[in-house]
């Protein structure tokens, strides 16, 4: 929306930005194989190409993220080499958007319900204080969506799916918890988790823990973490056992928010009142098509995906008939 003109403000309810699920050390983008090629498949192959054109104008490369292709290995399939794939930091790409122009961020700003005066919307937050009032409204707060569009009478009840993920990650220069692993040297393994070097450290996960709201780290999902480790790349999960088994290794946890089709939804609630939320396990490679989609949808223009994949994300799957 910024590119396009508008004057964009994003309120936050953290004191930082990408304190939530964008908080993530590292992350993949890479499409999505299936048999049938569904719409997940179809909409991942989209998506891929629009997190590339994102990363290649915002980040710096081999820092903040990596078009180094992603190795698919899930067990007892043949390997599948996606080219147009990487690692990316999500709170790099958050902070390098926020910091665009025609946009500015506001942190600590819970909004508790929303209001339509007119053409106009007014947001408030605890005790009923005004935070805004804007023509226009994109609600894109995760598992929180459905709370504040329950406020709103006309607005879809929609049922999101809270995913907990935890992933074990370390530095690949501490000499005492892990030496540069020898294998892969230059792209991630995906399937059935994944495993990722960056420029300074590795990441092995995630768990996927359903309607479990805990940001605690578990010993079992580290454990966990580690066996997934030894199925996708076991040459380092030999290498990294004494860092596991000494305590040397981190964990890092967030919530997902998905729908029972693990698809997104995107698309306008009601005059002046849109959503993009849901993104599930794949919001790297979902979010920069998803905002482009919507941003296109409200300026009338042609549409970045065929128009059953619109449909196949639009809010209105949910709307009553």
């Amino acid at each position: 929306m910024a590119q396009r003109g508008w004057l964009v403000t994003v309120l936050d309810a953290a004191p930082e930005p990408a304190s939530g699920a964008s908080g993530l050390p590292v992350g993949l983008y890479a499409p999505y194989v299936s048999a049938d090629n569904n719409f997940t498949s179809q909409i991942s192959a989209v998506g891929v190409q629009f997190t590339q054109q994102l990363a290649f104008r915002l980040l710096i490369e081999g820092k903040d993220w990596q078009p180094s292709g992603v190795m698919s290995r899930k067990y007892g399939e043949a390997e599948q080499w996606h080219a147009e794939a990487g690692w990316i930091k999500p709170a790099a790409l958050v902070k390098a958007c926020l910091s665009q122009t025609n946009i500015s961020w506001r942190g600590n700003c819970t909004v508790k319900r929303l209001v339509q005066e007119g053409d106009l919307w007014t947001l408030l937050g605890s005790d009923d204080q005004v935070i805004l009032q804007t023509d226009m409204v994109v609600i894109a707060a995760s598992n929180q969506s459905a709370e504040l569009l329950n406020t709103i009478p006309a607005a879809p009840k929609l049922n999101f799916q809270a995913v907990r993920g935890q992933v074990t990650h370390g530095n690949l220069d501490d000499s005492e918890s892990t030496k540069t692993p020898t294998y892969p040297p230059n792209h991630p393994i995906n399937g059935g988790g994944s495993y990722i070097e960056t420029d300074t450290e590795w990441l092995v996960g995630a768990s996927y823990d359903r309607d479990n709201l805990s940001l605690d780290a578990s010993v079992r999902d580290q454990v966990e973490n580690f066996e997934r480790l030894e199925n996708l790349v076991p040459e380092n999960a030999a290498r990294l056992k004494p860092a596991f088994e000494r305590g040397l290794v981190k964990n890092w946890v967030g919530i997902r928010c998905a729908t029972t089709d693990r698809l997104p939804i995107v698309g306008e609630v009601a005059q002046g009142l849109w959503v993009c939320t849901a993104m599930a396990s794949r919001g790297l490679t979902f979010a920069p098509l998803c905002a482009e989609l919507l941003a296109a949808q409200c300026q009338r223009e042609d549409l970045p995906l065929k128009p059953r994949l619109v449909k196949a994300l639009s809010v209105q799957r949910y709307m009553k008939k």
